[in-house]
């Protein structure tokens, strides 16, 4: 069957690596996959490998730039440039992501344009693989990309068409790297954990307020990032990426994440937690941007500024390959030896930076449609000043590590997906008792709308004993002396932006299984207030406390039979226990 023909980059390969950019259109998946299949069959440096699966049932490809490209040929053989850069010491790993959102294609078309620039020059080639190895996702969401239309994300300016958000399942991809419902996620995450990428670029397009530029940027959040790798991001990396962007024409802002409704008001740092693409890479101490092109420029001028941001942080990841590995293998130290780390922040709104800004006009007018005051920018009128950011953001909750956690193999979904995450486990030889420290969840609401294939569990309060704790073969023990470690404690404590007790994995832990008849239970309850004057005393002070008890008959029978010998005990246990020995 003869394949379609290209509407963006085709199977034409000019010398000038942006001509096509000049064009409305983007290619299709296929015609992604053969332009880099081009790529990879023209140069000795370049490989296209299969690396995965996608929920649709096409494959997910990685293209890789490396000195030693030839040499792979399926996944496994990724693993090799890693242990090579180990053993070089100095050398650097860049990963990109592309149409995680396919209707957001401004990455496709860049990364075409930025691996075809650099085969065609053979110096810089050269130079930028004895720095680092790049390896680029074409398209991620594959199934999202072949859902191909002109007009869902409304208002957008260009391509004439392009891919859905939601991936074959209707999945957000950008919200499935920790719950990974996707066979995307199991993809990326199988890639990832392979490369160990360094550095890390996930392309998308923004929408929001309106303003003068085509490029914002989503650093990883320097505080959340830590002490090793935050300093660098905030006060080296960052700087230098908007000044490189600047000199070559294409100024750009931090991501335009307004704190009210126009950006005179101020922006605020986005908190990537671990759902997202970044604030996953961030759990292996990758340093992560997100490229946020804005909707209402151009397409081709989106794509133009995507371009400038990618040469921008390769050009430094390459010439500054040493001090990232060095960086990286301190931030590994430092959570190798780390006896307590955070697990959830919370912004400071006392600290803010001026940065300078350069917007449109916004103006209220009363609404044709609805005869409301709506908001309007005038792109005829622009204004220049300084705007406070506030991306400070402070631990408020923090958990110790312990020795080791125990996961109960009955709860395989978990057990699953920290294997698929590279993490160290063993399994019990027979069954025991143990004692542990144990997690009740006192209170926590959950969210009644269903999303992403969940529903989010907000926490309320936690108490923790110490109990004997019934194991068996087959359970797992999970070491928090491993790499993983903040893996495992920002999604293993309940407390975490995004842990497994977050997204519902552990609702059935939550349940009340044995009940009682009201009828039967009266004469035990009536029985046990009369032998027990410790048990009436605190019967009656939860009555006298309590509204909800003293009202309701069944509430106060409730009351005794929780506190009776028939009670089970594990309602609310938190699955997932730690050993009583902390890290030291």
């Amino acid at each position: 069957m003869a394949l379609p023909v290209a509407h963006g980059y085709g199977q034409v390969y000019t010398s000038d690596p942006t001509a096509d950019i000049l064009n409305n259109v983007t290619p299709t998946w296929r015609e992604t996959i053969d332009n880099f299949q081009s790529l990879s069959a023209d140069s000795e440096f370049a490989s296209l490998l299969e690396v995965g699966s996608s929920d649709v049932g096409r494959p997910i490809h990685a293209f890789v730039l490396s000195n030693n490209a030839k040499d792979l040929k399926s996944l496994n053989d990724l693993s090799k440039l890693q242990k090579e850069r180990g053993a070089n010491g100095t050398k650097a790993c860049l990963l990109i992501n592309n149409a995680i959102h396919p209707g957001e294609p401004c990455g496709v078309d860049a990364s075409i344009a930025w691996a075809r620039e650099i085969l065609n020059d053979e110096r810089r080639l050269r130079d930028l693989l004895a720095s680092m190895d790049v390896v680029i996702v074409p398209m991620y969401n594959v199934g999202g990309a072949l859902n191909r239309n002109c007009c869902t994300r409304t208002n957008q300016e260009g391509p004439e068409e392009y891919g859905f958000r939601g991936n074959a399942r209707n999945l957000d991809l950008n919200r499935d790297f920790i719950k990974m419902d996707s066979q995307n996620a199991r993809s990326f995450v199988t890639l990832f954990q392979a490369i160990k990428p360094d550095v890390f670029i996930d392309t998308h397009t923004s929408n929001g307020a309106d303003y003068t530029y085509a490029m914002t940027l989503i650093t990883t959040q320097a505080d959340k990032a830590g002490p090793v790798i935050g300093p660098y991001l905030r006060e080296v990396m960052e700087p230098h990426i908007f000044d490189a962007m600047e000199r070559r024409g294409e100024s750009i802002v931090p991501y335009v994440n307004t704190r009210n409704q126009t950006p005179e008001s101020g922006i605020i740092g986005f908190l990537e937690s671990p759902r997202y693409s970044t604030g996953y890479t961030t759990l292996f101490g990758t340093l992560g941007f997100t490229a946020e092109a804005h909707m209402l420029k151009p397409f081709p001028r989106r794509v133009a500024a995507t371009l400038e941001l990618i040469r921008c942080i390769a050009l430094f990841t390459a010439k500054n390959a040493a001090d990232i590995v060095r960086l990286r293998a301190e931030e590994a130290e430092r959570i190798k030896n780390a006896f307590e780390l955070p697990v959830h922040w919370s912004l400071d709104p006392t600290d803010s930076t001026m940065i300078p800004f350069k917007g449109y006009t916004a103006r209220r007018e009363v609404s044709q449609v609805t005869g409301d005051i709506r908001l309007a920018y005038d792109r005829d009128q622009t204004w220049e000043g300084q705007i406070p950011w506030f991306n400070r953001f402070l631990p408020d909750e923090t958990g110790q590590l312990p020795e080791f956690y125990v996961v109960p193999q009955a709860w395989r979904e978990v057990v699953h997906r920290c294997q698929w995450n590279g993490i160290e486990m063993t399994q019990l030889a027979a069954d025991t008792t143990m004692e542990l420290d144990v997690t009740y969840i006192l209170g926590f609401d959950a969210r009644n709308a269903p999303y992403e294939g969940h529903h989010i569990n907000r926490l309320d309060s936690l108490e923790f004993r110490t109990e004997q704790v019934r194991l068996f073969k087959g359970d797992w023990l999970v070491p928090t002396e491993q790499i993983g470690a903040r893996y495992l404690i920002e999604t293993l404590d309940p407390r975490g932006h995004d842990s497994f007790f977050t997204w519902n994995f552990f609702d059935s832990a939550m349940q009340q299984k044995e009940y009682f008849s009201a009828y039967v239970f009266e004469e035990t309850a009536l029985e046990m207030l009369q032998s027990n004057a410790e048990l009436r005393i605190r019967f009656e002070s939860a009555k006298a406390s309590n509204p909800e008890i003293a009202q309701s008959s069944r509430a106060q029978l409730n009351w005794l039979h929780m506190n009776s010998a028939n009670y089970e005990g594990t309602v609310n246990r938190y699955p997932v226990f730690q050993s009583i020995t902390k890290r030291q």
